[in-house]
Order: structure tokens, then C-alpha cells, then sequence
């Protein structure tokens, strides 16, 4: 008996042992991963925000319908042309792109590398009990590391919420300092003055407004993203697929396409909360359903307007995810 034990304390200790380096591959892989997508895909980042932010019922320069709402101001124009991103360049500069960079770097990359970290951790603990609750119940090991799409969500909204305690502020200042051109806001050329200014005016939890509606934007996001991907790689191995780089490359692209054309509305709604100024942005929201509705009535586009700037969001959370995803799998077998 006493040697089943030592066995068994063995056995976990290995295990312990295994899960420790891999928690750390996860965060040297996320680092690494966060900061070669962040470089490359910031000005994609920049676009977005400000194609969401846009509230005219053509493409930028189009005539703009300004809401009910009183004494607003409408975004700048950018004449007449249906692509947006050239005409953004036109306006502002390669250096408008990178508006904000600096600051965002230094922040994104650890909450980034925080709410891998973290869902991996929890991912863990979930399978582990799943795990030891089905030895239980059959009386025979029974080891998965499959989990439900209620799983992936819960597990991805609680990685959210932790790492949001860092994202949020981030989101705030970067934002605002990516769009304040656009919406023709106060402009500040440093993150230190916007945040003083933003925290002497409204307070220190002006820099979490929208916490709530980023959790849920991005966990149904992450929740969608991995429980797709593992269905995708068990589908992979029913067709005898090879669990090549380039395969997995191709599915996460193809995860975070879908994921991201799933959460557009509530991202929309989430970047326009937490610019909005009243009397200066022609757009102010209570909550997210009501942010919802009144994007649905803006103007004509209806069902539209709940994926402006789509295909932008879509590119950039498809290329982000896919990027870390894949460089920190690739990180881990090499490591």
C-alpha cells in the first residue's frame, strides 16, 4: 500500500514537473508572439478603430448623417472615396497609423502574455478535474482534453476578466489617442496627459468604462476561437490529416475568421462606449443593448452597421490570433 502511494506522489510530481515548463513556454511563446503582432499589425488596428467609429452611411467622405443627439460635431472628412484606408493615409500620414504605438507596446505585450497564461492555467484545471471526476465515476483512467463550447467560454471570459484588469486602461487611452484626430476630440500628443486629463475630469474608473462589455466581447471571441480550433483538430485526425505547422496555420485563420464575424456587433459597441464624450462624439450609448439598438438605427444601414469596419476587425483579430497562437505553438516544440 505504502508503495502504491510512492508511486502515485511520484507520478504527480512528474506531472507537476511537466506542466511547470510549459506554463513558462507559454509566457516566453505569448511574449514573443505579442510583440512581432503588435509591430506589424498596429496600423490595422488603427484603421479599424477609426472605420468603426465612423457614423456616416457611405464609406469615409461619404455625407455623414448625424444622429439626434444635440450639439455634435460629425467625424472628420476624408473625401470622397470608397476605400478607406488609402484615404485615411491621404489625411493623416503613415505616422496617423501609429498613433498611440509606444504606449501601446509597452502595455499590450504583458496583458497579452497574462491572458494566455491564464487560460491556459484554467484550461488546465478543467481538463485535470474533468479528468479525476471521470476516474470517479467509471473506476477506469479516462484522460480528454476536449471541453464544451460553455467550457471555452467560461474558461476564455474568466482569462478575460483578469487580464482586462490590464487591457481595459489599455484599450481606453490607446483608442482614444488612435481616434481623437477622426472624431475631431481634444488632442493629446502623450498617454501621461491624456490619462491625467481623463482621471482629474471623470475620475480613476474612467479608464474601465467598458470593462464588462470587453469581457464578454473577447471571451465569446477566445471561447469561440479554441472551442473551434479543437474541433477542428479532432476533425484533423478523424481524416488523417498532418498536424503540420501549416495545417494548424490554415485552421487558426480560419477559427478566428468565424470568431471575429461572431463578435462584430458587440465590438463596435464596446470601442464606441468607451470613446464617446457627450455633446462631442456623434454617438453616446448607456450600455451595450442600447448601443446595439441605436447602431441598428443609424442611418440605413441597419444589420450593416452592426459589422462596420468588418472587414478590417476581421482582418487584424484573424491575424493576431492566428500569429500568437501559432508562434507559440511553434515556440513550445522548440523550446
Amino acid at each position: 500500500m505504502g508503495q502504491v502511494k510512492e508511486v502515485e506522489m511520484e507520478e504527480k510530481g512528474k506531472m507537476h514537473n511537466v506542466q511547470e515548463p510549459s506554463m513558462l513556454q507559454t509566457l516566453y511563446g505569448s511574449i514573443i508572439a505579442s510583440t512581432i503582432s503588435r509591430v506589424l499589425l498596429y496600423p490595422l488596428d488603427t484603421v479599424k478603430i477609426n472605420k468603426q467609429v465612423d457614423t456616416s452611411n457611405r464609406q469615409v467622405g461619404g455625407a455623414a448623417t448625424p444622429l439626434s443627439h444635440a450639439c455634435i460635431s460629425n467625424p472628420l472628412k476624408i473625401g470622397r472615396t470608397c476605400f478607406f484606408l488609402p484615404a485615411f493615409i491621404k489625411k493623416f500620414g503613415y505616422r496617423g497609423l501609429y498613433s498611440g504605438f509606444v504606449f501601446s507596446a509597452m502595455t499590450t505585450i504583458p496583458a497579452t502574455s497574462l491572458y494566455f497564461c491564464c487560460f491556459e492555467y484554467l484550461k488546465r484545471i478543467k481538463i485535470n478535474w474533468n479528468n479525476n471526476f471521470g476516474d470517479e465515476k467509471t473506476g477506469s483512467p479516462q484522460k480528454t482534453n476536449s471541453l464544451s463550447f460553455v467550457n471555452y467560454f467560461t474558461i476564455a471570459f474568466l482569462a478575460e476578466a483578469i487580464s482586462c484588469v490590464l487591457f481595459v486602461p489599455i484599450d481606453v487611452i490607446k483608442e482614444r489617442l488612435q481616434a481623437q484626430r477622426y472624431l475631431k476630440l481634444k488632442e493629446y500628443k502623450t498617454s501621461y496627459h491624456l490619462v491625467k486629463d481623463l482621471i482629474r475630469k471623470e475620475g480613476f474608473f474612467r479608464l474601465y468604462r467598458g470593462y464588462i462589455s470587453t469581457c464578454l466581447t473577447y471571451g465569446m471571441f477566445g471561447g469561440s476561437f479554441f472551442f473551434l480550433q479543437n474541433m477542428g483538430m479532432d476533425l484533423m485526425k478523424r481524416l488523417e490529416i498532418e498536424p503540420s505547422n501549416l495545417n494548424n496555420l490554415k485552421l487558426n485563420l480560419l477559427c478566428s475568421m468565424l470568431s471575429g464575424i461572431i463578435t462584430s456587433p458587440l465590438e463596435v459597441v464596446r470601442i464606441r462606449y468607451q470613446l464617446q464624450e457627450k455633446n462631442r462624439t456623434p454617438f453616446f450609448y448607456n450600455n451595450s443593448l442600447d448601443g446595439i439598438k441605436k447602431l441598428w438605427s443609424e442611418g440605413s444601414g441597419k444589420i450593416i452597421n452592426l459589422f462596420k469596419g468588418n472587414l478590417y476587425r476581421c482582418s487584424l483579430v484573424c491575424l493576431s490570433m492566428t500569429m500568437n497562437v501559432t508562434i507559440i505553438d511553434i515556440y513550445k516544440q522548440f523550446a
